[in-house]
């Protein structure tokens, strides 16, 4: 048996998230959240497991109470920063998409014994100790975002330079009986989370480039989702061989490779700006046979329920007009495309209506 300082890192709110809201994309963004506080904690403590919304870690022997508040004050920090950044880059109008920013975060400290059970290539903790801090997860803390030491570790007499306001507690578990424990809130600590850097606004570029509209039979957050899901466009866009992306989420940044016959193209999801009930989404592709490279730029407005007005504007790379004849060639691919998810998304709303 060996003494360890434990450490769980714990994502609040993570089974309603996943039971309210699409699956795939709460998982991506759980797991997201999952990474970022495991490379903040991975410098002093080893991660044993990853446990749905927690992290497993420890560090063998006691560590600083100092040390362990400035950990779990760095990694709510890096937490709540990166919520900002993915609100910031959304692009997807999912429920887990929008309501990521809800997840809240908290810490269970405990110091006790354990052994590792060597399972194949996996190495197991177990013991008393970690029972009991597992079961710490679950108490009558009134916060959804504290750092929770047991008695087991908590020491009054390091805690005097303490920045926290300790409380103690205690709940009786099953088997266990009571266990002891001090609390400190650190919701306050989301007041010290910087707020990430803004893209600047291309939007207004392209007033001066030729405009294609098109009127789509199907309310503006559907053509808003076909429009921007990466993985729809094998259903309309003509000639796409093959698609391939680097997040299941589309968001800024975030880029995707269309293969056709001939050439390839890397897709970079740019902007997307919200005006009222206007949003306008831009896109950079690039050629990866010629070079070439084009902003695309489409304007979504609603009209009625179930009516949406979709344009479409183009420039070059280089934020200019696209030069003849080839703007011809652009637009009139870009016509297609935009004509063949017209069919596509009003043809899928009719089924979602007649099924309804």
């Amino acid at each position: 048996m060996q003494e360890a300082t434990i450490l769980i890192p714990d994502i609040s709110g993570y089974t309603q998230f996943l039971t309210k809201t699409e699956l795939s994309h709460s998982t991506h963004i759980v797991n997201e959240l999952l990474q970022v506080l495991a490379d903040t904690v991975a410098d002093k403590f080893t991660l044993a497991e990853i446990e749905g919304d927690a992290l497993l870690t420890y560090h063998k022997g006691l560590m600083p109470h100092e040390e362990i508040e400035r950990i779990c004050q760095e990694a709510f920090i890096n937490f709540h920063y990166y919520l900002k950044v993915i609100e910031r880059d959304r692009i997807c109008r999912c429920g887990a998409c929008l309501a990521a920013t809800d997840l809240s975060l908290k810490f269970v400290v405990h110091y006790g014994t354990f052994d590792e059970i060597k399972i194949s290539h996996f190495t197991k903790l177990s013991g008393p100790d970690m029972v009991i801090a597992h079961r710490l997860l679950k108490n009558n803390v009134p916060a959804s975002e504290y750092i929770l030491m047991s008695d087991d570790y908590f020491d009054k007499e390091q805690m005097g330079n303490s920045q926290l306001t300790w409380k103690a507690g205690h709940d009786l578990y099953v088997v266990l009986g009571d266990i002891y424990y001090h609390y400190a809130k650190i919701d306050h600590l989301r007041g010290e989370v910087r707020e990430p850097q803004k893209a600047e606004d291309l939007s207004s570029l392209f007033n001066v480039a030729k405009s294609i509209e098109l009127e789509v039979n199907a309310p503006m957050k559907l053509v808003h989702y076909i429009l921007t899901d990466q993985s729809q466009k094998a259903y309309f866009v003509p000639g796409l061989k093959n698609i391939e992306y680097d997040s299941s989420i589309n968001r800024i940044g975030s880029s995707h490779i269309c293969e056709f016959d001939g050439d390839k193209l890397d897709i970079q999801t740019v902007q997307e700006v919200d005006a009222n009930e206007d949003v306008v989404y831009i896109e950079k592709a690039t050629s990866m046979n010629t070079g070439f490279v084009m902003l695309a730029y489409y304007e979504l407005k609603k009209k009625g329920e179930d009516q949406t007005i979709l344009s479409f504007r183009a420039l070059t790379g280089e934020r200019k007009l696209i030069p003849e004849p080839f703007a011809t060639q652009v637009y009139e691919q870009s016509n297609q495309g935009l004509q063949g998810m017209k069919a596509y998304v009003e043809s899928k709303y009719l089924n979602e209506t007649e099924t309804s």
